[in-house]
């Protein structure tokens, strides 16, 4: 059971963003079919003014943004590569960052918070609640409404395959 993060650093979002998206691989059995949700973050890096925002984890059934590609890190430096690779369209066995068009499909929350952003959001939770993401489903990390600044935002996701 290998654990790994998928990041944005210091990016300018859009509107409502979804920020971090993964989908795992449909091939049960395989790396990345099925995952276990460790840890969430958002922050921003470059303001003073101080702003209540929200942020969820939510699932997606179909019709996903367009996101930059990002190949998750793994935590064993050196370590294997993760089942999930890095992908622009929220396909299966992909991850993403900083959508610059939001998918047009129904996102059902999970987890929903408020937050400032000088202060950042971090979601860790206690082993009875982490969230396992089976087969074939997408999780997105969303903002809730639109920030008054859109630049230098940082958020992941860090899982465990399992």
């Amino acid at each position: 059971m290998s654990i790994y993060s998928v990041t944005m650093k210091d990016q300018t979002i859009i509107a409502s963003a979804d920020l971090v998206n993964i989908h795992t691989d449909s091939t049960l059995a395989t790396a990345g079919s099925n995952i276990e949700i460790l840890r969430a973050w958002c922050s921003q890096g470059s303001t003073e003014t101080s702003e209540q925002l929200g942020i969820q984890l939510c699932l997606q059934a179909s019709t996903f943004g367009t996101f930059t590609s990002a190949t998750p890190t793994p935590h064993f430096l050196g370590g294997k590569i993760s089942g999930i690779v890095g992908g622009t369209a929220g396909a299966e066995g992909t991850a993403g960052v900083d959508a610059s068009t939001n998918g047009a499909g129904t996102k059902t929350t999970i987890i929903a918070d408020g937050f400032n952003n000088l202060n950042g959001w971090l979601w860790v939770p206690t082993p009875e609640e982490r969230i396992i993401v089976p087969a074939d489903t997408s999780i997105t990390l969303a903002m809730i409404g639109t920030a008054t600044t859109l630049t230098n935002w940082y958020a992941g996701i860090t899982y465990r395959e399992i």
